[in-house]
């Protein structure tokens, strides 16, 4: 048996390769695509759970804190992708009604460590406020060190 073969004309040829580059990069484009949209469903589940481990961390730490004439006191967390930190704000308001004596304190803590980052109080109408970090620069001595945690307490806890 004998097999007529036939010349395929050059145009045909060439446009049949050009579809068939053309899909091929079709389904690298969806295969990447398919790929990112993984990648991305994975970081946000991730991100999800650091933030629940971190707002967990939190509530420990506001458990923890024993103060025994405390008004108001209550916690908020922010987990940091950028600086991959667990950060803890603690706010306390106490008062003696006999002696007359208040304090408002914001106490920032790595959520992690417990370690604690930063503080700025008014107390009897007096500010002051420290920050631990060693990698901080102080911006400002004003007010015993008020000024310069309350900057860095609100620039860990901003969203």
């Amino acid at each position: 048996m004998k097999r007529n073969l036939e010349a395929v004309p050059a145009g045909t040829m060439a446009s049949f390769a050009g579809s068939l580059g053309v899909a091929v990069a079709v389904l690298v484009v969806a295969a990447a695509t398919a790929a990112d949209r993984v990648y991305q469903s994975a970081a946000a589940t991730e991100d999800v759970q650091l933030r629940s481990t971190c707002d967990g961390w939190a509530q420990q730490i506001l458990e923890g804190n024993f103060v025994r004439s405390a008004l108001y006191q209550e916690q908020f967390s922010r987990y940091s992708r950028r600086t991959n930190r667990c950060y803890v704000e603690l706010r306390v308001q106490t008062g003696e009604l006999n002696e007359h004596s208040d304090r408002f304190g914001r106490y920032l803590y790595d959520g992690e460590t417990r370690e604690m980052l930063a503080f700025a109080q008014i107390q009897n109408g007096r500010k002051s406020g420290k920050v631990f970090d060693l990698h901080h620069r102080t911006t400002s001595f004003e007010n015993a060190g008020w000024d310069d945690a309350s900057e860095y307490i609100y620039t860990r806890m901003a969203r």
